[in-house]
């Protein structure tokens, strides 16, 4: 799975490195919208399965733990259980009180590390799991605001021309009824630029 959303964002890129500039631009270019929204779809597909993979992932941290400690007291109980029947065979003599404290010394050290090492191992699964979804997620934020510059462009493009069509249009009718035609600059639209549709930030960890 994760490896074909790559070959996806893998695409994508090769795709943008292909397409042509815009006009007058060195930082736009002329994509195909079809061929970006079907790349957009089959990222949608394989995402939530990619993300829900290492959310299952980051659940099982618990169970790792969990069984580590588990297998840690029953490693602890063995080893009582066997002090306990030394002494009680031995009459609580000094070999056998020895002997019972290096046994629940070895215990304890080999628990501990059980946990750790647990501890570990989970916090390894979590950081390679954010850190491969938040980078994932970044990608295509970074394509879809592309997408969206490119649909903002058209769309002041299209404005530029039907507002000079109305001045020609609106200059001719002016003409045909003896009226002075107007300058076609009172026909353009408001000069600034529209708003983004959004402004995507980041939060660096």
């Amino acid at each position: 799975m994760a490896n074909r959303i790559e070959q996806v964002i893998g695409d994508i890129e090769e795709y943008i490195d292909g397409c042509k500039m815009a006009a007058f631009s060195n930082t736009k270019i002329i994509v195909d919208r079809p061929q970006i929204e079907e790349y957009l779809d089959e990222l949608r597909q394989y995402t939530p399965e990619e993300v829900k993979k290492y959310q299952r992932m980051l659940n099982n941290r618990d169970k790792i733990i969990s069984d580590a400690k588990q297998k840690a007291q029953d490693i602890e109980e063995r080893a009582q259980n066997y002090a306990d029947k030394l002494v009680s065979e031995n009459n609580i003599t000094k070999m056998a009180y020895d002997k019972a404290t290096e046994i629940l010394n070895d215990a304890n050290a080999q628990a501990k590390q059980i946990v750790e090492q647990a501890n570990n191992d989970a916090t390894t699964i979590r950081t390679g799991a954010f850190s491969y979804t938040n980078e994932m997620l970044r990608n295509v934020l970074s394509i879809i605001s592309g997408s969206v510059d490119d649909a903002q462009e058209k769309y002041r493009a299209l404005i530029s021309s039907l507002s000079e069509h109305q001045a020609i249009v609106s200059n001719n009718l002016r003409e045909l009824n003896g009226q002075s035609p107007v300058p076609a600059d009172s026909f353009n639209p408001e000069k600034e630029e529209p708003e983004p549709f959004f402004e995507p930030t980041f939060e660096d960890e």
